[in-house]
This record gives structure tokens, C-alpha cells and sequence, in this order.
């Protein structure tokens, strides 16, 4: 059986997101197929330039210019990581 053109492939884990949490002061995060799994789980709002962004630091105001309103000082807390791991299912 093959997949129909457009469908997602969910067999492999393809993003490994952490977030720093500032209010507790602890860690959370998780690994997803897909981003918009991690927006619906995480309660973020990631698109395809944010993660791009966050991953290879091009276009920060990495010296926090804007303070509160810099990428660093919005999204600083957040790491993404791109991996490929086989699902397990639990």
C-alpha cells in the first residue's frame, strides 16, 4: 500500500524541541514528526522561518538592540534540534 501524494509520513521523529522555562526555572520539550504536532503540544507558534532562524542564529539581533522586543529575548529560551529517529510506539 502506498501513501497518497500529500499525506504525512509519521514513522521517524524529525524534531527534538526544548524550552526553558522561565517561571518554573526547569526544562520541557519532547520529540515530534512535525512541527505543528509540537505547536499543538508545546503551546508555541512555529513556522518554517522561526525555526530556521532559531537553528542557525542568521538574522538575530544576537547583541538584544531591541531588548524585550529582539528574536533573542522571544525565542532565545527555545532549542531546536533535527534528528531521525524511528518511532516506538508506547
Amino acid at each position: 500500500m502506498t501513501r497518497t501524494k500529500g499525506t504525512l509520513n509519521r514513522k521517524y521523529l524529525k524534531w527534538n524541541i526544548t524550552i526553558f522555562d522561565k517561571e518554573t526555572n526547569s526544562f520541557r520539550g519532547g520529540k515530534y514528526s512535525t512541527i505543528q504536532e509540537a505547536n499543538e503540544d508545546l503551546n508555541l507558534n512555529l513556522n518554517n522561518d522561526l525555526i530556521w532562524r532559531i537553528q542557525t542564529k542568521n538574522r538575530v539581533d544576537t547583541e538584544q538592540k531591541h531588548k524585550d522586543k529582539s528574536f533573542i529575548a522571544r525565542y532565545g529560551h527555545i532549542k531546536v534540534e533535527k534528528i531521525k529517529e524511528l518511532r516506538t510506539e508506547t
